[in-house]
């Protein structure tokens, strides 16, 4: 079932066209890692503004849901046991965060879970017609974006670009795959990951993402830091290497 087929489908889409959607979401270990902290941090970003949330696990989805309701990216995280993330890879997990709310069911559409027990190709379909739900592609490429639209999805976003053994460690938005997206798919492209200031999010709006879905920009003090650490460590550098050459 497409996207197109089924206006219902559209709808939460058609609620985040021009929007800022936050990825409320932490770590295990991380110190944000508390249910009553990621709601307060929801609470915030939604006063300030936001169009919609991303957000991880049951609880999670639950808590947002009766804080809102703007549409919800929902998702369960899972690991294997070389560590590598895969979001909401089996039917089971696309039902709980449904169940607790989720208006939209986010699903690692890459290449590498077409042979998992439960391939996403299987459960697009499925979500539409027990859960009545749309499906969010998180995709890396182009031509996982191809497949996941051919399969059904009802958007693609470029979450997992950077996160795949062809893209990994790559920590900037892919304009060019963006631009890609955009030419060669029908169905709705939101751009996420590796966002961290408003010209970017404005230049992805421009390019013609439907949205942007930012994250530790927003919602991780320890990375905002790190990044004006990082800048002043590198500043630092410059001038002591000046000062240096003054020096000689």
């Amino acid at each position: 079932m497409s996207q197109a087929s089924n206006a219902s489908f559209n709808s939460p889409f058609q609620q985040l066209h021009g929007r800022i959607v936050v990825s409320c979401q932490a770590d295990a270990g991380d110190p944000l890692d508390n249910l009553d902290t990621l709601t307060r941090i929801a609470t915030s970003v939604l006063r300030g503004g936001a169009g919609g949330l991303r957000a991880e696990g049951v609880t999670s989805i639950a808590a947002f849901r009766s804080l809102t309701q703007l549409p919800i990216i929902g998702i369960i995280k899972t690991y294997d046991h070389n560590g590598d993330v895969y979001i909401t890879p089996n039917f089971r997990s696309a039902k709980a965060i449904s169940d607790a709310g989720a208006d939209i069911i986010a699903l690692d559409c890459t290449a590498r879970r077409l042979t998992s027990p439960e391939p996403w190709t299987e459960l697009v379909p499925r979500i539409h017609a027990e859960l009545n739900r749309p499906v969010l592609a998180d995709i890396a490429s182009l031509e996982d974006a191809l497949a996941a639209q051919r399969a059904g999805a009802d958007a693609v976003a470029t979450t997992l670009y950077g996160y795949t053994a062809e893209t990994a460690g790559i920590r900037t938005p892919s304009w060019p795959l963006l631009q890609s997206l955009v030419a060669h798919l029908t169905i709705p492209v939101l751009l996420e990951g590796h966002i961290t200031n408003p010209p970017d999010a404005l230049h992805a709006l421009a390019l013609g993402a439907i949205s942007v879905v930012v994250g530790s920009a927003i919602t991780r003090p320890e990375s905002i830091t790190n990044r004006f650490v990082e800048a002043m460590r590198q500043k630092d550098l410059q001038f002591s290497s000046g000062q240096a050459v003054n020096a000689v």
